[in-house]
């Protein structure tokens, strides 16, 4: 069921968002505070779906046309439509489902491998984990 009225279109929802980024992976340092805004973090999370596209489409066109390898272009044709249709993004703003639960932003991470070996999950949006990256100092300057 597609729902989608105008107003909500039309009017980004520029309400505070503040959640702790994990640490890149092997380094020593704590989480960055970020604050941002729902509708920032929408369109964050949309670029980083893009590259994740546009490398998929990179690595398969190099397959193709430098490796003379066709077996896999039926499959990766189907799968960015699919994860498309599946993301978090596309179950708000086109499918009308309600931002809570799994949905709720900051999204949670997909486990992957080297996440379960770490132990981390993704960000970290409890007021608790906030608040002690505040009190550090650790980033709160807001994105634009």
């Amino acid at each position: 069921m597609i729902t989608a009225d105008k107003a909500s279109l039309a009017v980004p929802d520029m309400t505070t968002l503040k959640y702790v980024e994990p640490a890149p992976m092997g380094s020593s340092e704590e989480g960055k505070l970020v604050t941002t805004t729902i509708h920032a973090y929408d369109l964050n999370q949309l670029r980083q779906a893009w590259r994740g596209q546009l490398m998929g489409i990179a690595m398969m066109s190099f397959m193709h046309i430098y490796m003379k390898y066709t077996n896999p272009l039926v499959i990766q044709s189907i799968i960015p439509v699919k994860s498309v249709f599946e993301s978090n993004l596309a179950k708000i703003h086109i499918f009308g489902q309600p931002a809570s639960g799994d949905l709720k932003r900051p999204f949670k991470q997909a486990q992957g491998f080297m996440s379960a070996m770490q132990g981390g999950g993704g960000a970290q949006s409890d007021k608790k984990a906030v608040e002690a990256a505040e009190k550090a100092g650790r980033g709160g300057a807001k994105e634009e």
